[in-house]
């Protein structure tokens, strides 16, 4: 297994490049616009943002896999009173350095980094082709859990109720 270190400032570049692999993987291609104001806020993060983790596997010099996430306070809720936890942002490896064990030993390092900080859980978006790495190392769907949605700036809303009431008045 290639050794995992901690990243720092100067891997945003490296970061970005994965995130635009994993992207890519996805759903891709993509255009690259996004890219410079993401290895800045990268950058950014790494340097002042104690809440912000991330770590990298190197091959002779490169980096080739990366982990980011970071850790939030929450409202405590019925039945889950903890008041901090962890939120995976991204996980890529290169498509060369797959199935390896790097991104299992990766979100392991992480999660293992996140309890022993005091997070009691974890939260991540999983890519369909990792939800399986995701299950061997314990991370569970609730099928009951409330369930992310989305809203986009400069994206129409579809008439309803609601806009109809508001633009009425």
């Amino acid at each position: 297994m290639l050794p995992i270190r901690t990243a720092t400032p100067a891997d945003a570049r490296a970061l970005t490049e994965l995130r635009r692999v994993m992207h890519d993987d996805i759903d891709g291609p993509h255009p690259t616009d996004w890219m410079q104001a993401c290895e800045e806020m990268t950058r950014v993060r790494l340097s002042i943002d104690p809440s912000f983790h991330a770590y990298v596997v190197e091959d002779e010099g490169k980096v080739v896999a990366g982990i980011t996430g970071e850790i939030r306070p929450r409202f405590p809720t019925p039945g889950s009173p903890q008041t901090i936890a962890g939120y995976g942002i991204a996980m890529c490896i290169l498509p060369e350095y797959r199935r390896r064990g790097i991104g299992g030993t990766l979100v392991h390092h992480m999660t293992e980094r996140f309890m022993a900080l005091g997070c009691a859980r974890m939260s991540v978006f999983v890519a369909p082709m990792a939800v399986g790495l995701y299950r061997e190392l314990g991370f569970e769907e609730l099928d009951d859990a409330i369930k992310p949605m989305n809203r986009f700036a400069g994206r129409p809303v579809p008439p309803n109720r609601y806009t109809a009431a508001a633009t009425a008045s």
